[in-house]
C-alpha cells in the first residue's frame, strides 16, 4: 500500500511512499507505548472461509448500493452453533440464511453473529448468504477513512462520476459482509451492475457482461485464494487499454480523457513482471494485473491482480523519467509480497511492505543503475531516521495502538532498509534463494517473521535469527562515530569506532560485518566485525591513506555522525563508490571555498559522470560559482542523458556573460522531447540574457514548458 491522500513533503523530497494520512495525525505522539498501545493479536476464527460471492446492485442517482454476500464456510471446531462475520457502519444488515432457512443474527459493532439451530460439523462446508443495503457513508479518499467510495461530480469536473473500495486494513466490510482480517484466505467472485456506460474492473478475470435496460452487469471471478481486504472494485466511465506480458493480460484503466496518458504512466509494467518474476524465481502469479487509476485515491493499493492508484500520479513523457516508475513497482511488488504471502497480523504487516519497499528499490537498480539504487537506500535510511527522532519501535511488533499506525517509517523505509542489510549480509546467491523459498513455500497462506526467517536459514545455511532479532524485533539501530590516525612506525591505520545509540530502550549493541575503505589513488576495502561500544581496528598499508571510509559501500542501516576531513575530501569526491559521500564531499569543499585545483578536479568527475542517474548530486552549487572556466563543462552536460544535469547545465549557463554560441545551443534543445521544467528554465536563462532579441525563442519555451491540465479531483 502507498496511500497518498496528504503527500508530506519530506516524503515527496526522499520519493517515499507517504504515510495514510490517520497514521499522519497520529504522528504528534507514540502510538507503540501503553497506555494508548495495547497487545494485539490476530483474531480467533470459526470457520475457514473457502471462497465468497458479493452482489452489488449500484443505485447511481442516490448514491446507495443493495447486495448479497454468500460465503463459503467450514466450521473450525466441533458443535458450533454461533458463525461471527464482519460487517461495517457503511452495511444495513437485512437477512441472513443458510440452505434455504433464515436465520437469527445479532450485531455488535462490527461483528454479525449468527445462529444456528443445530450443532455445526466440524469441516463440514455450508453457505452462509447475508443481504444489505449501503452505500450512504462516504468512505475513503483524501483522509475520510476506507471502504466504499463514490467519485462525486463537483464544480471543477462535472463529468467525474463512478466508485472504488479501499480495503486494507478493514474497509471491504463497509461493503461485503464476510470474515475481513488477513489471517484467513479466500476464493472469491463479483457480480456487480452499474449504469450501462459505465466499465467495472475487479480481481480475477472477467466471466460474463451483459447489458439490458440501460444498466451492466459485469461478472469477476478470482480463482486462487488471497486476504478478503484485497478484494477490490472500480466502476465508472473509463478509457481502457490492454496489453500482455507472456501469457498475463494486462489492463491499464484511466478515467475518460485521460488515455493520452496511458504509454507514459504504465508501458514499463511488462518489464516489472519480467523482473520481479526472475528475481524472485516465482512468476508472476495471478491470472491478470490491471492497474486502475480512480479519482480522489491517493497513491495506490495492491488489490490482488487488480491494483488501484491516484489519477493524480499519472505522468506524461516530458515530466521526467518514468515518474510513475517508483508507486507502479512498490504496487506491484506487492503481488508477491502482501498478496501470495500475506501478514498474519497487522503487527507483521512490515512482511508486506517493506519488501514492496525494497523490491522498488531493486527494480531502480536494474532499470536505473547502481547510483540510483544507492540514492533509494540512502533516502531510506534518511527517511526512517527522521520518524526515529520521535519515536522508535521493533519493526515487528504485536504493541500498537491500533492497524492504521503500523503504517509508519519503520514498516516502509527502515524495513527495506533493513531487507537491503541482508541482502548485502547474505549475498545475492543465498538473499534471492532464500526468498524463492519463502514465496514458494508459503504460497496463499498468511505469515510471520519466523517463516521469512527460517526460509533464509534453512536455504542458506546461515543462522539467520540473529540478524532478525537485532533488526527487527528490537527498537533502534546503529549509531556511528569513527576517527583514524596513522601510525608511521607501525605502518598501519589505526581506526576508532563508537556505537553510541541510547540502549536504555532495548536497543542493542549490534553485530555487523563491516567494511572500511582505505582510499590512495583508488579504494581498498578490508573486512571488520562490530560488535562492541568501542573498537579499534588496525590496517596495515604501505603509505598513509588519503581518506578513509567507514563502510564505504552503504551495506548496512546505521546513523554514522561522522564528517570528512577537509584534507579527505577531494579523494572522495574521486574515489568514493556511493554517491551521496561523493556528494557530500563536493558540498564541503565548494562550502569552505574550494582551490581552482579542487574545482578543476570536481569538474572532471562531473564530466565524467555520464549515466542518466549520476552519483554525484545536485552541481547548482557548482554553477552558481558563475566560472567562466567551467564553460565547457557546462556546454557538454546539455546533452546529458540526465533531464536533472541538463537542468543544471541551463541554469549555469545562464549564470555566466551572454553568448550567442550559448543561446543557440540552447534553442536547439527546444522540443517536444524536452521536459516542461527544462523549457522553462530555457525561457528564464533567455530572457535573462536578452529579452527582446530572443522574444520568439523565449514564447516557444514558454509555450513548451506549459504542462497539460492537473487532474481534476
Amino acid at each position: 500500500m502507498s496511500r497518498l491522500y496528504s503527500l508530506p513533503l519530506l516524503f515527496a523530497a526522499l520519493g517515499l511512499a507517504a504515510l495514510p494520512a490517520s497514521a499522519q495525525r497520529r504522528a504528534g505522539g507514540n502510538p507503540f507505548t501503553p497506555p494508548a498501545a495495547t497487545i494485539q493479536y490476530a483474531p480467533d476464527r470459526d470457520f475457514d472461509l473457502q471462497h465468497l460471492k458479493v452482489e452489488l446492485d449500484i443505485d447511481w442517482p442516490n448514491r446507495k448500493f443493495t447486495g448479497a454476500s454468500t460465503n463459503t464456510v467450514a466450521p473450525l471446531r466441533d458443535k458450533l452453533t454461533v458463525l461471527r462475520f464482519h460487517a461495517g457502519k457503511n452495511i444495513e444488515v437485512k437477512t441472513a440464511e443458510s440452505g434455504g432457512q433464515a436465520l437469527k443474527f445479532t450485531r455488535d459493532g462490527d461483528i454479525v453473529s449468527v445462529r444456528f439451530p443445530a450443532p455445526l460439523a466440524k469441516d463440514k462446508a455450508l453457505l452462509v448468504r447475508f443481504t444489505y443495503a449501503g452505500g450512504a457513508i462516504q468512505g475513503g479518499g483524501f483522509g475520510q477513512g476506507d471502504g466504499f467510495h463514490w467519485m462525486l461530480p463537483n464544480d471543477q469536473n462535472k463529468e467525474k462520476q463512478g466508485f472504488w473500495t479501499q480495503g486494507e486494513t478493514a474497509g471491504n466490510r463497509e461493503w461485503a459482509v464476510t470474515w475481513d482480517y488477513p489471517n484467513d484466505m479466500t476464493t472469491t467472485e463479483t457480480i456487480t451492475t452499474v449504469p450501462a456506460e459505465w466499465s467495472v474492473v475487479s480481481n480475477g478475470l472477467p466471466q460474463k457482461e451483459t447489458v439490458k435496460n440501460g444498466r451492466r452487469t459485469s461478472h469477476w471471478k478470482m480463482t486462487q485464494p488471497h486476504a478478503t481486504y484485497l478484494m477490490a472494485l472500480v466502476a465508472g466511465p473509463f478509457d481502457i487499454k490492454k496489453d500482455k506480458w507472456r501469457d498475463v493480460p494486462l489492463w491499464y484503466v484511466v478515467p475518460k480523457g485521460f488515455a493520452s496518458m496511458i504509454d507514459a504512466s504504465f508501458s514499463d509494467t511488462p518489464d516489472m513482471l519480467e523482473f520481479f518474476s526472475k528475481i524472485t524465481g516465482v512468476k508472476y502469479p495471478w491470472q491478470k494485473y490491471a492497474q486502475n487509476a480512480m479519482y480522489d485515491f491517493g497513491g495506490g493499493m495492491e488489490n490482488v491482480s487488480s491494483t488501484t492508484l491516484g489519477v493524480g500520479n499519472l505522468t506524461d513523457f516530458r515530466s521526467g523519467f518514468r515518474n510513475m516508475a517508483s508507486l507502479n513497482s512498490h504496487e506491484l511488488a506487492h503481488q508477491w509480497f502482501g498478496d501470495l504471502v500475506t501478514c498474519k497480523d497487522w503487527g507483521e504487516v512490515w512482511l508486506n511492505e517493506s519488501f514492496a519497499t525494497f523490491m522498488e528499490v531493486l527494480y531502480f537498480e536494474h532499470s536505473r543503475g547502481k547510483n540510483a539504487y544507492d540514492r533509494e537506500v540512502d533516502s531510506n535510511i534518511r527517511g526512517y531516521l527522521a520518524e526515529s527522532r520521535r519515536y522508535k519501535r521493533p519493526v515487528s511488533t504485536n504493541l500498537y495502538r491500533d492497524p492504521e499506525v503500523m503504517f509508519d517509517s519503520h514498516t516502509y523505509p527502515k524495513g527495506g532498509a533493513i531487507l537491503h542489510t541482508l541482502r548485502r549480509q547474505l549475498g545475492d546467491a543465498a538473499f534471492f534463494g532464500g526468498i524463492k523459498k519463502y514465496l514458494t513455500e508459503h504460497r496463499h497462506t498468511p505469515v510471520e517473521w519466523e517463516d521469512l526467517c527460517r526460509a533464509f536459514t534453512d536455504f542458506s545455511g546461515i543462522n539467520c535469527e540473529p540478524f532478525f532479532q537485532q533488526w527487527l524485533l528490537k527498537p533502534g539501530h546503529p549509531v556511528l562515530e569513527y576517527d583514524w590516525k596513522w601510525d608511521e612506525a607501525e605502518k598501519a591505520v589505526l581506526v576508532s569506532v563508537k556505537q553510541t545509540q541510547d540502549t536504555s530502550d532495548g536497543t542493542p549493541i549490534y553485530t555487523i560485518p563491516a567494511k572500511i575503505g582505505l582510499i590512495q589513488d583508488s579504494l581498498s576495502r578490508f573486512e571488520v566485525t562490530l560488535n562492541a561500544t568501542e573498537q579499534v581496528f588496525k590496517i596495515k598499508a604501505s603509505a598513509k591513506p588519503s581518506a578513509v571510509l567507514l563502510d564505504p559501500d552503504h551495506d548496512f542501516l546505521r546513523e554514522l555522525k561522522h564528517e570528512f576531513a577537509p584534507e579527505e575530501r577531494l579523494a572522495i569526491v574521486k574515489h568514493a563508490p556511493v554517491g551521496l559521500d561523493k556528494t557530500v564531499a563536493m558540498q564541503g569543499l565548494l562550502a569552505d571555498g574550494a582551490s581552482d585545483t579542487d574545482i578543476q578536479a570536481i569538474a572532471a568527475v562531473a564530466k565524467a559522470d555520464a549515466l542518466r542517474f549520476p552519483a554525484l548530486g545536485s552541481l547548482d552549487e557548482l554553477g552558481r560559482l558563475e566560472r567562466e572556466d567551467l564553460r565547457s563543462l557546462w556546454r557538454g552536460l546539455l546533452t546529458h542523458l540526465s533531464d536533472a544535469r541538463r537542468g543544471e547545465a541551463i541554469r549555469a549557463l545562464g549564470r555566466l556573460k551572454h553568448d550567442p554560441a550559448d543561446a543557440k545551443l540552447l534553442i536547439a534543445m527546444l522540443s517536444e522531447k524536452e521536459t516542461y521544467s527544462n523549457c522553462g528554465a530555457i525561457a528564464t536563462t533567455l530572457t535573462a540574457w536578452d529579452e527582446k532579441a530572443y522574444a520568439t525563442e523565449i514564447e516557444k519555451a514558454k509555450k513548451l514548458a506549459q504542462r497539460p491540465g492537473r487532474a481534476r479531483r
